[in-house]
């Protein structure tokens, strides 16, 4: 089934009413869906563009419009648990991300990373505050071995040379979502 939320942000992208933050929230928060409700969510969509293509052309009242939005920007709670969403393949060979939650209005991400053994990630540069919180295994970082259970913190504008983990880890990541596009 799908959640309120998420059908009322799929409706209101249906029609054209998300801007292209909320499409990539949006995005994000499908990709964490288990595959059955995404094909609920893939089933609406269609029917949505069935709809909109044998209506007449006239648009929503306005305030059909502004209940939807209202209904859209109502604050909400969503909960993924160790079964929900996908790992995708990051950009950097080895390593691989689940998104729990973003906001685009406070630019916040938290993702779960996984790295396999020999994984690295390149020198990089915060615009934002990061925190990672190792789950397991564990990872080189400005040449401190952190482990399960170590964390770490870097202010915004911050450098870090390259991280890497030599026999593979998992960690909870929240950072500035612009600093780690989807």
């Amino acid at each position: 089934m799908i959640p309120d939320d998420i059908q009322a942000l799929v409706l209101a992208d249906a029609i054209g009413a998300l801007d292209p933050d909320e499409r990539w929230d949006l995005e994000a928060r499908l990709t964490a869906l288990p595959p059955s409700v995404r094909a609920e969510v893939a089933h609406l969509y269609d029917t949505s563009v069935e709809i909109a293509a044998s209506a007449s052309g006239e648009e929503p009242s306005p305030e059909v419009r502004d209940a939807l939005l209202a209904r859209v920007a109502a604050p909400f709670n969503h909960t993924i648990t160790s079964t929900d969403g996908e790992w995708v393949e990051t950009t950097v060979p080895g390593v691989r991300m689940k998104v729990l939650a973003i906001d685009r209005a406070r630019d916040r991400v938290t993702m779960l990373l996984k790295g396999e053994p020999g994984a690295r990630y390149p020198a990089h540069r915060h615009s934002g505050p990061e925190e990672c919180y190792v789950i397991s295994g564990s990872l080189i970082v400005e040449g401190r071995v952190l482990r399960a259970g170590d964390f770490h913190h870097a202010d915004a504008e911050s450098d870090h040379g390259e991280i890497w983990t030599d026999e593979g880890m998992e960690v909870l990541l929240v950072a500035s979502a612009s600093d780690y596009p989807g």
